[in-house]
């Protein structure tokens, strides 16, 4: 338990300043009686949504592969420290929210980075994954599935690698990267 502690408190320690978005746990199983807000995606999330899918069919060797019927579309996380979510309802159901006010802030890539986070619960059924490795004096997530988002400088130095790790759960090509 203690060693659990420990752990728990570096995590947080190293988080708490990292330049990542912070999410904490954003795949939430909603109750019975609760029903899916939107049937269609907002178009704002089209061109995140054809990269996923494109990257996606790549990384897998499947030509086919779409996320499926799962709704992208602006509102309310539900938490103050959530920019996005992925909501599960009891009917199996799934569907994405994300705060406009950051979205309106945010950068391209890290629109992106959030939007593949986000599709990595709904539509790959990810659990966060918050390893790190030091590499050129400093830590990097080894996963895009990390609760905090992997920040916009990262990601484009390494968003192939982190698209790997993603639809491969590998994380050869980022640890050969950073030269581990």
């Amino acid at each position: 338990m203690k060693a659990f502690m420990l752990l728990l408190l570096g995590c947080l320690a190293f988080s708490g300043s990292s330049c990542g978005l912070r999410v904490h746990r954003d795949l939430i199983l909603k109750d019975q009686g609760f029903s899916r807000l939107f049937s269609s995606t907002d178009p704002s999330f089209a061109s995140q949504i054809s990269s996923f899918e494109l990257t996606a069919a790549a990384k897998t060797g499947d030509p086919t592969f779409r996320i499926g019927d799962i709704p992208i579309n602006f509102g309310d996380p539900e938490n103050e420290q959530f920019q996005g979510v992925c909501f599960v309802y009891s009917s199996g159901e799934k569907e994405i929210i994300i705060r406009k006010s950051w979205w309106d802030g945010a950068s391209g890539l890290a629109r992106e980075s959030l939007i593949f986070h986000e599709l990595g619960h709904c539509a790959l059924n990810r659990d966060h994954h918050n390893e790190t490795v030091e590499a050129l004096s400093r830590f990097f997530k080894t996963s895009m599935m990390n609760s905090v988002i992997v920040g916009p400088a990262d990601y484009l130095q390494f968003k192939d690698e982190y698209h790997e790790e993603l639809f491969t759960l590998s994380t050869t090509s980022l640890l050969g990267s950073l030269g581990l």
